[in-house]
């Protein structure tokens, strides 16, 4: 053989190598190790050792992968499924984390419809001093957060700020595997008007890119990450498991109810239903079941929402977490109705000596409607300024037609201002402030604040309306 043919043989060798190196390996911008290129959401690249002991910061440390992918999914109701059927998107994009050694990368995002779920995780040498030679001092005492997500167009508009009121990477909501802490934020729909008070008839297909950066809080000092390239993607029909139907209608001599259709979704089901209450305000929700052939009962709490149609109703849940059979059904057990009239008490604000954090179980009924008993369980004082009273609805019976209830007065996805206008609390000076109330089944609290309270010898506590529980207790089977 030519010595020139047997140079040229091992250039084209060498050459062939390079190029299945770069095709296995590429690099980031700084001088960390080699990035191996994956098609699921696993590590791309091998973060800098760190010694896990020396964190005064107990994480949880897992050996594989696969506890880091089971950690998500038993927080994430619906992810495995939805891993499955190819609804979460796998950025896998990384920036370096400002004066620190180490990254911050995005390893899988899923919109689930109600909610953006985002997968990071953050090198653990990036929560070191790298200034400091003290191993005493190298290492953070308190746990690092994440203040909030900003989230904008490729092209500088539709820009989205979202603040998680300092969301710690705290040890119970975490994992740590091979150097990284894992954790998630999870974000509002994207919709029109961006935000946590969303119509769900809003939520469409979605198909869009965004640079997507952290505001995260290390060591008492909060650090801006670069934007990265993130694909928000959203497929409402994918996210339907099963649709059902029926043509019953339920009526009595107060409602008529009709369910018009049910979709069990991955993340989130909703029933569609016509509900009519001659002379009535309907409520915020109905109590019901999903039942399978097989007798399981899944129950679920309705939710309502008006649609643009009359007496229409949309109504979402969290879908079961099996499979459902053929044979499905529907139990609606109990529908809520307002009760204009109004009720009050009052509280001897005497027994709270200073203005420290207290409380007073005091267990008083204070009051009486549909058969219930309304008990004044416990009055907490905090500061001085903030009260919380503990309400108890006791029925007189277990089965009775109808009870009242502690839910909430103001629509769910109300302002604050809104939901504020409900109760009223006077102190014996005059002084007024305004109150809303929130609970469920046999349980309610009111929440209020006023510096008035301070000074004031008693409250006179009125709540302008009430809600009760009105019985259905019918069943329809559904139709695929």
């Amino acid at each position: 053989m030519k010595k020139g043919t047997n140079k040229s043989k091992w250039i084209l060798i060498t050459v062939s190598m390079i190029v299945l190196a770069i095709g296995a390996y590429f690099f980031t911008d700084s001088s960390e190790d080699k990035l191996a290129l994956k098609t699921d959401s696993s590590p791309m690249r091998k973060a800098k050792a760190v010694d896990l002991e020396e964190f005064p910061l107990q994480w949880r440390e897992v050996d594989t992968y696969e506890q880091v992918n089971d950690f998500y999914e038993d927080r994430i109701h619906g992810l495995s499924l939805a891993r499955e059927r190819g609804l979460t998107v796998r950025p896998q994009e990384s920036t370096p984390i400002p004066d620190k050694d180490g990254r911050m990368q995005i390893n899988e995002v899923w919109h689930s419809g109600p909610t953006i779920h985002v997968l990071y995780s953050i090198d653990l040498s990036a929560l070191t001093r790298k200034d400091s030679d003290d191993e005493e001092t190298k290492y953070l005492v308190q746990p690092p957060s994440v203040e909030g997500i900003n989230i904008e167009s490729m092209n500088g508009n539709d820009q989205q700020s979202f603040q998680q009121h300092s969301q710690p990477l705290h040890p119970r909501d975490t994992v740590v595997f091979e150097n990284r802490v894992y954790g998630l934020i999870q974000l509002p729909p994207i919709t029109e008007k961006w935000g946590y008070n969303f119509d769900p008839h809003n939520i469409k297909d979605y198909d869009k890119e965004f640079l997507t950066s952290f505001s995260l809080r290390i060591n008492h000092r909060t650090i801006e990450t670069k934007g990265m390239p993130v694909r928000y993607f959203h497929d409402k029909d994918g996210h339907v498991l099963q649709s059902y139907t029926t043509d019953e209608v339920y009526t009595d001599d107060l409602v008529t109810v009709e369910p018009t259709s049910v979709n069990i979704g991955v993340a989130s089901s909703y029933v569609k239903m016509k509900i009519k209450a001659e002379g009535k305000e309907i409520g915020q929700s109905v109590h019901a079941l999903i039942k399978t052939g097989e007798e399981s009962e899944h129950p679920v709490r309705l939710y309502l929402n008006e649609t643009e149609e009359e007496n229409v109703y949309d109504a979402w849940f969290q879908p079961p977490s099996e499979p459902l059979t053929e044979a499905v059904s529907l139990e609606l057990r109990s529908l809520q109705i307002h009760d204009d009239t109004p009720y009050s008490f009052t509280v001897d604000m005497t027994q709270f000596k200073d203005h420290s954090n207290e409380s007073v179980v005091l267990n008083e009924k204070v009051g009486e409607a549909h058969n219930t008993d309304i008990i004044l369980e416990q009055v907490d004082s905090f500061s001085g300024t903030n009260m919380n009273l503990q309400l108890k609805y006791e029925p007189h019976e277990a089965d009775q037609e109808e009870k009242l209830v502690g839910a909430q007065l103001a629509p769910m996805n109300s302002l604050e201002e809104e939901r504020e206008k409900f109760i009223e609390v006077v102190t014996n000076e005059g002084e007024t402030t305004e109150a809303n109330i929130w609970g469920h089944d046999n349980r309610g609290d009111i929440h209020f604040q006023s510096p008035a309270l301070r000074n004031a010898k008693e409250i006179t506590v009125t709540v302008n309306k009430m809600v009760y529980a009105h019985r259905l207790g019918y069943t329809f089977d559904l139709n695929k």
